[in-house]
């Protein structure tokens, strides 16, 4: 492209700088605003999928056929095999795998008792496939360790209804797969951490060897939770598990388990879709507008460079040019100053509460992939917005455009 475009392009650019200024934050406004909106919706889906996949469900579950439905789920049970667990392993993307076992019954303080929903964990081995189990302990307590025989941690507001306070001791009441009630002593060790009010009510945690020997299901567990390396890559790796096992085993995803949660992260990106496409009509409409506005005032000019020589491509290159230029250049400073606040600021991070729950935090953050494709994405945008009217422009006939006032 001639040298020369560029610098007439540059001065018609500087020429109106009110208009190019008005112009100019319009855009800067779009492109901070898509990568701020952007960096809070990552931080909160992160937090989201992090909180559900590696501090409740793993990424993959692992059950017996017939588990899910089951009438009495403890009834559809299997053996905690090694080998099982190697040929889990044995799966590309697999990096770990744990043993659970899921129960319900009544806890009691010795006058009051009320229902729980408890999960139970293998300490040596849960956390390298949920870490975020470790944090998910209220101040003042502490996560389950292998030697937590007769421990749980359980939520606050179960714990309230009970006057239990500190390590308040308690029994615990379940009946096994065929109906046979056992009841055992156990103290809490700590309060779980809570996202909303219906988890602090009923939700309690406990060791796998109590819970086996509870229900008197020694060396049993209900599934198996497994860990990925890439959580985008979960429902392609859970097939080939499917297929490591046969069909006597169910292999599911935390999606399944958890729709409630994956609903949200596909709403959270519809909004974002949303948002970002509102903003890019806002930008793309104020370049047309400024676009049209420089034709109008400069026909003569138009009609001047057309009758001396210039070329009607040359004419459209000069109009495209300068959009470009004051597009790119303003989403530019844009992108970095949104960038330049969210490491600044909310590189911090930012905390939360859901109703009845206990506070979260969560980091919004924005990829360099990202940044970058949002400076191309303007660039190209304001090329288009301004592609009708410099057709328009370079359409102009000299004598017409001359005799214009």
């Amino acid at each position: 492209m001639n040298s020369r475009i560029i610098k007439f392009a540059l001065r018609n650019v500087l020429r109106n700088r009110r208009r190019s200024l008005v112009t100019g934050l319009t855009v800067l406004f779009g492109a901070f605003a898509i990568v701020f909106l952007q960096a809070l919706i990552n931080g909160t889906i992160r937090n989201a999928v992090e909180t559900s996949v590696e501090g409740k469900y793993g990424a993959i579950q692992v059950f017996r056929q017939g588990y899910i439905g089951a009438d009495d789920p403890l009834t559809v049970h299997f053996a905690d095999d090694p080998n099982v667990v190697k040929r889990i392993l044995a799966v590309g993307g697999v990096t770990a795998v744990a043993p659970r076992l899921d129960f319900d019954g009544m806890l009691s303080n010795g006058t009051e008792a009320t229902m729980f929903v408890a999960t139970a964990i293998d300490p040596a081995r849960e956390y390298a496939v949920c870490p975020k189990r470790l944090d998910d302990v209220a101040p003042g307590g502490a996560a389950l360790r292998p030697g937590d025989m007769e421990r749980v941690l359980i939520g606050k507001t179960l714990a309230q209804s009970l006057g239990s306070q500190g390590d308040a001791n308690l029994v615990m009441q379940a009946a096994g797969p065929h109906a046979s009630t056992n009841a055992l002593d156990i103290s809490v060790r700590g309060y779980l951490r809570a996202q909303h009010m219906s988890e602090s009510k009923r939700k309690a945690t406990v060791t796998l060897r109590f819970a086996q020997e509870l229900l008197r299901m020694q060396g049993q567990i209900t599934e198996y939770v497994v860990r990925v390396g890439d959580h985008e890559q979960v429902d392609s790796i859970a097939p080939r598990v499917q297929a490591a096992l046969g069909a006597e085993y169910f292999v599911t995803t935390w999606h399944e388990v958890d729709p409630v949660m994956r609903d949200r992260v596909k709403m959270m990106r519809f909004i974002m879709a949303f948002v970002t496409l509102t903003l890019c009509l806002l930008v793309v409409s104020t370049i047309v507008n400024t676009t049209m506005m420089a034709v109008h005032e400069r026909v003569r000019e138009i009609g001047t460079m057309l009758a001396v020589g210039a070329r009607r491509w040359q004419v459209a290159s000069m109009f495209l040019v300068e959009a470009v230029m004051l597009g790119t250049s303003s989403a530019a400073t844009g992108i970095a100053l949104g960038q330049l606040i969210l490491v600044a600021w909310l590189s911090r991070g930012i905390s939360g509460t859901m109703p009845g729950g206990d506070v979260t935090w969560f980091y919004p953050s924005v990829s360099h992939a990202f940044l970058g494709l949002a400076l191309a994405f303007a660039a190209a945008g304001t090329a288009l917005a301004a592609l009708y009217p410099a057709w328009r422009a370079s359409r102009l006939k000299p004598v017409d455009a001359l005799r214009s006032i």
